[in-house]
């Protein structure tokens, strides 16, 4: 880390760069990127951009976003569609010599490419700034010209996913029990989801339609298994605790694949949906206050 630091600083003293000593979102808010600093408000992404970074991101302008005319999103393709903007590391322009493929925020490569006087981005988009860098105190910003949407931006919700794949048909089920079904139809969400096998060989007594309290015993299993936020598999990290739709944590190991609370691992990642993103997995989530849940004394 001090070796790239230093190695910035070197380049910092060769090429033409501006030094704002704001976050790169306080910068995009001062700036004239109304629309782009909007969109990432109205998603909850201007906390995380103004952490410590380091972040790099290719600002579009608000003729990148004028271009894009009548064209709208679900929310959680627009959370993606920012994502795809932001790569977590310093980039400046003289580190580009070859042509890269740089892994975004939101999970998928954006192709970068120099080209004389500028960076030409997936084939469509271009820096704008040329060669000079615009540094702020936790990253990089680089302005560019048209808005980059990921090759695989899906169209069909968390939802609609489950109803069309068997291996599902029993979470389906539940998901009627619970009533759950048009949560899953809109938000921004990681769904781990059981498949058939999961129900199968689940061995407790406490899942079961016929049991007191079955709906909210049903919601409060099926809530443990969805956490706010789409995560690919990639961004799930080793210890790692999230916060459930229940209200409790689950833990996540990453060791030779990804495995929630030690028991179901993950056998089917980043089924990508327009509202987040599907991980099936092979056993099911009890929530570790199942019993008080079904003796109807949570608070």
């Amino acid at each position: 880390m001090f070796r790239s630091v230093l190695c910035i600083f070197a380049l910092i003293l060769r090429v033409s760069l501006a030094y704002e000593d704001k976050t790169i979102v306080q910068y995009l808010a001062d700036n004239g990127y109304t629309s782009l600093s909007r969109n990432l408000q109205s998603q909850g992404l201007n906390t995380p951009l103004s952490g410590t970074g380091p972040f790099t991101i290719f600002a579009p302008t608000d003729a990148a976003f004028a271009k894009l005319g009548n064209k709208t999103f679900s929310s959680a393709q627009l959370t993606n569609i920012l994502k795809y903007h932001v790569v977590t590391d310093y980039l400046i322009i003289p580190m580009i010599k070859t042509p890269s493929n740089l892994t975004t925020l939101e999970g998928q490569d954006l192709m970068v490419q120099p080209i004389p006087g500028t960076l030409l981005l997936n084939n469509a988009s271009r820096v704008i700034t040329g060669n000079n860098d615009i540094i702020c105190n936790n990253g990089v910003v680089h302005p560019i010209d048209t808005v980059l949407v990921p090759p695989e931006l899906p169209t069909y919700t968390i939802a609609q996913v489950l109803l069309n794949d068997s291996r599902f048909a029993d979470l389906n089920i539940a998901l009627l029990i619970a009533g759950m079904t048009n949560i899953l139809q809109s938000g921004d969400f990681t769904l781990f989801a059981p498949v058939n096998t999961a129900f199968a060989t689940y061995q407790g007594s406490v899942l079961s339609p016929e049991t007191p309290n079955a709906i909210a015993i049903y919601q409060a299993v099926l809530k443990y298994h969805v956490t706010p936020g789409g995560r690919r598999a990639t961004q799930l990290k080793n210890n790692q605790a999230l916060f459930t739709l229940h209200g409790v944590n689950l833990n996540i190991t990453v060791n030779n694949g990804v495995t929630v609370n030690s028991v179901a691992r993950v056998i089917d990642s980043d089924i990508l949906c327009s509202n987040g993103i599907i991980h099936a997995v092979d056993h099911l989530l009890i929530p570790p206050d199942i019993n008080q849940v079904a003796s109807g004394n949570m608070p």
